[in-house]
């Protein structure tokens, strides 16, 4: 029989879709039931060429025609609405090996970024490869990459990739050296470095006073790197680099630098909301001076939180790292600086009472304050009278008593003050920092001002906060306050698309701050309107809960050994000897128990110790399954990938599920009844997770292998749950490869009780006789350990 093949849209994998006709057919020359993979022989009908070779793995097509993707037809070259005869091949060598690589550069680039992604996804999305195929492979649901298969063994006309089957990428073909590639411009759109966010701590503040007024200026202008990560990557101390975030997988690296300038002027982009401009673009990018420091984590790169917020960019997000060498401009033209705050927003649309907040660990701030490190909320006030009255404190002699006395038209002075400011604690902290005398800054044609602001006087100062009411502050008592400015240099030297940069250079005399060509900066000074600048909200760490696994004394060895089994799972070294010596990959960790029992407490402990570790960093997340527990399963199902996605973007990282069987019990705990719909849905869901982080693992271990040996914080994802008990979840869940690490933890005794109460007590700097905390631990039997 002769069928049409018709490309369709939608279809993300490489399988064909068959009308029912030809289904039938195709079982009709068999005994059996079909296969749940086939291969099928397409060939035109009297032609002697070869034919292409698909798959078919169950999909039906809504046709009369084979329906497949269009992307694949045209990596196979199989023309659309051409008829076909088909034949079933059966009997299909099984590869143990086949060796790929991405087929152009940006594949190469997006496969960097997403290797994770793209290794599970291989043995999903195609099953059928020839050498010489090429094939595309969908991540994220949008995002292609097209592969070049180059080899295959056995060497046999076509394979098939079974699970075993070792995939490996062959080695790239170009430079990686970031000040060797350059483009047209002059600057690197080559090989790129690409490293992981950490935490920012009080190195990235200089203190500085000016008028009676106390800053702590951000080290905006700079950014830290481990010396072992800046010599495999040939990066030097002071060299100029670009910041670029890791972009959303559907748009290429090589066109950010034209998107950022689109966006720029794009009404889309910037919104006006009562005079103050909104900027939610998904793109920015900062050039920085990289300064060596060995107290930052291999393979990582630190910035103050401010400006990880201006780009975008959470906390163990990943970046690029682009030399720049393109001519420094001497030429300032107008200079803006406007105010400004940040808007956080969610980094994910799941259920907001799913992620465990840690709300009884938090330090409460004001609103108008934000912690140097964490989870901060806001940045900078709404209230943009606080900028107004700080400028007008530099602006006069003394700073002003009350809000009224300022004048709006006198602020130019304290302009000047506060950017000289900026300026100046720049240059102090390069010195500082790279051991040599800096005569100049370098700017972009956007750049973050962050401020920690203090005012000393002998008496009070009148601010207005940032929920509007007017406030009285002592200074011996006051906190400081946050504000930031976007220091612009004229949007026109923004048309051509590519990175500006501009030097300044400084009179040593008096500190003055003058354009190379006598022109002198503050002269083309101007206030810009407000700007509220939309980025991405952290999670809340586990770093600020108060118990950490040497607390734990009483659980005896538990911690250390869970530690010990997560260690496995996160670190590339591990993974690479698993695989090495072809062993199956170790499960992930199930702690269980009665109510009480410490549970929670060792998950969060663990979790804090692998988030603190200096080789890790992990990523945590830690989802409270019972605040899911009353939603519907496909929105379990969705808030319980947004936090798998966020993982994976965040890499190595730590999920922990707590009370994972309120959201999926097993059927022995309901007398013999058959578990819901939903409940098998999900735990499918959850298996199926299991399986493919078992796949990801051997799969990157096999790729790249000697990269990954050089490589630090790349790495995959570790999960560990609680439940009341062994029985309470499915077998399936609890089985080898899944969480098969079994911790049993007992209902605290009275020993026991005494050792969380005696922990509690000193925590809170308390004293309390031995004698009284035994007697009361002796008498709180049944009750939950951590309520007492």
């Amino acid at each position: 029989m002769e069928f049409e093949v018709r490309h369709v849209a939608g279809i993300e994998d490489c399988f064909v879709s068959l009308p029912l006709l030809l289904i039938q057919t195709l079982q009709s020359t068999r005994s059996s039931l079909l296969p749940p993979l086939l291969t099928l022989e397409l060939r035109l009908p009297r032609a002697s060429d070869d034919p292409w070779i698909v798959a078919w793995s169950g999909a039906t097509s809504s046709s009369t025609a084979i329906e497949v993707s269009h992307q694949f037809a045209e990596c196979i070259s199989l023309p659309n609405h051409t008829t076909v005869q088909v034949r079933a091949v059966s009997n299909l060598a099984k590869a143990t090996l086949v060796t790929m690589e991405p087929d152009t550069e940006d594949d190469w680039e997006i496969l960097e970024l997403n290797s994770e992604h793209a290794e599970a996804a291989i043995l999903k999305q195609v099953r059928i490869v020839y050498e010489g195929m090429r094939f595309p492979l969908w991540l994220h649901g949008r995002t292609i990459i097209t592969f070049h298969v180059i080899s295959t063994f056995p060497k046999k006309a076509v394979v098939q990739l079974v699970p075993g089957t070792e995939v490996a990428v062959a080695p790239k073909r170009r430079k990686k050296n970031l000040n060797n590639i350059e483009s047209s411009t002059g600057e690197s759109h080559g090989a790129k470095a690409l490293l992981r966010l950490q935490d920012s701590d009080r190195r990235l503040f200089h203190k500085s006073n000016v008028k009676g007024v106390e800053l702590g200026v951000a080290l905006t202008s700079v950014a830290f790197i481990h010396q072992e990560t800046a010599k495999r990557l040939s990066l030097e101390s002071l060299q100029l680099v670009v910041i670029v975030p890791r972009l959303s997988a559907k748009e290429s690296v090589k066109n950010l630098e034209n998107d950022a300038s689109r966006m720029k002027g794009s009404l889309t982009s910037k919104e006006v909301n009562s005079g103050i401009s909104i900027d939610n673009k998904e793109f920015r990018q900062v050039i920085v001076r990289l300064l060596i420091s060995d107290s930052v984590a291999k393979g990582h790169l630190m910035v103050t939180r401010s400006l990880r917020l201006y780009l975008r960019a959470g906390l163990h997000s990943w970046v690029y790292l682009k030399g720049y060498n393109a001519a420094l401009k001497k030429e300032i033209p107008v200079l803006s600086l406007s105010p400004c705050h940040f808007k956080l927003v969610a980094n994910d649309k799941a259920i907001a009472n799913g992620l465990e907040m840690l709300d009884g660990h938090k330090t409460h701030r004001s609103q108008n304050l934000l912690p140097i490190s964490g989870s901060g909320t806001s940045l900078g006030v709404v209230n943009w009278s606080i900028h107004e009255n700080v400028v007008a404190a530099l602006s006069s002699e003394f700073p002003c008593q009350e809000a009224e006395d300022c004048n709006h038209q006198d602020n130019k002075k304290g302009l000047e003050c506060l950017l000289q400011a900026w300026f100046l604690a720049q240059l102090d902290a390069i010195a500082s920092n790279a051991g040599t005398e800096v005569s100049t800054l370098i700017l972009g044609s956007e750049s973050l001002l962050h401020f920690q602001v203090t005012i000393h006087d002998s008496g009070t100062y009148g601010l207005v906060s940032s929920n509007g009411f007017s406030e009285k502050r002592n200074k011996t008592k006051d906190l400081p306050i946050e504000i930031s400015y976007i220091l612009t240099i004229s949007e026109e030297t923004l048309h051509s698309g590519q990175v500006n940069a501009y030097e300044l250079s400084f009179d040593d005399g008096n500190k003055r701050v003058d354009v190379q060509g006598g022109v002198e900066l503050f002269g083309k000074l101007t206030l810009g309107n407000p700007v509220s600048l939309c980025s991405v909200k952290d999670r809340t760490s586990v770093k600020g809960f108060s118990t950490d696994v040497s607390s734990l004394s009483w659980m005896g060895a538990t911690a250390s050994d869970v530690i010990s089994r997560l260690m496995v799972l996160l670190a590339p070294s591990s993974g690479i000897w698993f695989s090495t010596y072809n062993l199956p990959f170790p499960g992930h960790v199930l702690i269980y128990g009665p109510a009480g029992s410490g549970k929670t407490l060792l998950a969060r402990a663990v979790a804090k110790s692998l988030e603190e570790h200096e080789d890790l960093l992990a990523h945590v997340i830690f989802i409270s399954c019972s605040g899911l527990s009353l939603e519907k399963a496909p929105t379990i199902r969705q808030a319980l990938s947004s936090f798998i996605s966020e993982a994976l973007d965040h890499a190595p990282s730590v999920v922990v599920f707590d009370d994972l069987d309120s959201i999926i019990q097993s059927s022995s705990d309901s007398e013999g009844s058959q578990p819901s719909t939903s409940v098998v849905a999900l735990t499918k869901f959850l298996t199926d997770i299991m399986d493919e982080f078992g796949l990801a693992n051997r799969l990157s271990c096999n790729i790249e292998q000697e990269k990954r040996k050089s490589s630090c914080g790349i790495g995959p994802v570790a999960f560990i749950a609680s439940v009341q008990s062994l029985e309470s979840i499915p077998q399936s869940l609890s089985s080898s490869g899944r969480f098969d690490f079994h911790v049993q933890l007992p209902a605290p005794a009275a020993s026991e009780r005494g050792a969380i109460l005696k922990h509690e007590i000193q925590r809170r700097s308390l004293q309390c006789h031995d004698d009284i905390i035994m007697d009361v631990a002796s008498k709180c039997d049944g009750y939950d350990a951590y309520d007492l």
